[in-house]
């Protein structure tokens, strides 16, 4: 099983992403959410992976974060969820977004995600109601430190003004450059480097 990708990135789409490890080129499915935080072609890059077998072949899938690795599993252990319309709610929605959306049963919101219909949103809301609410505590890397890190990191840059969904996004890429660069965040750390990144976006 692949279960993560370490090497130079060789291409980058808003669907897909292939890492050169080893001298092989492995093509991997992502969301946008993903894409808009992998680095430049050429540099160093890094995706937890999800490997799908299948009677007709195999297809790998990766993220950003494990926490998002986590969302795609729990969506597509749903019947009638399949790996399109999982990474298109993951392409629309933060982690912080669809846990949200679930916990509150906003099914209006699920379905205006592109592929989501009214049925396949209820199913969403119904299944993964008592599921969704551990991920992030769980499953972000570093460990429940790291969480609370985030999580007070994002606090702060809401107190700030910003927006919730783009504080949450920029936090995702200043954890993921911490760990590439094996810096230890702090929460000073992480909100200096998630402002610096939505800085380069505006």
């Amino acid at each position: 099983m692949i279960v993560r990708l370490e090497g130079t990135l060789l291409e980058k789409s808003p669907s897909h992403a292939v890492i050169a490890c080893g001298g092989v080129g492995y093509r991997a499915s992502i969301s946008l959410v993903t894409s808009e935080q992998l680095p430049a072609v050429g540099e160093r890059a890094l995706l937890h992976t999800h490997l799908i077998v299948r009677d007709d072949g195999m297809e790998l899938v990766g993220f950003a974060t494990p926490s998002e690795r986590d969302a795609f599993l729990l969506l597509t252990a749903i019947p009638g969820v399949g790996t399109r319309i999982a990474l298109s709610i993951l392409s629309t929605m933060s982690i912080g977004e669809l846990q949200n959306a679930i916990l509150t049963n906003n099914v209006l919101q699920l379905q205006r995600i592109p592929g989501v219909g009214r049925k396949t949103a209820e199913r969403v809301a119904l299944e993964l109601r008592e599921k969704i609410g551990a991920i992030s505590l769980a499953s972000e890397a570093g460990g429940g430190d790291s969480s609370i890190l985030t999580s007070e990191a994002l606090s702060a840059m809401v107190v700030l003004g910003y927006n919730r969904s783009l504080a949450e996004k920029a936090l995702r890429s200043a954890v993921e450059s911490c760990r590439q660069e094996g810096i230890e965040p702090s929460v000073e750390v992480l909100v200096k480097r998630a402002l610096r990144v939505l800085h380069q976006a505006g």
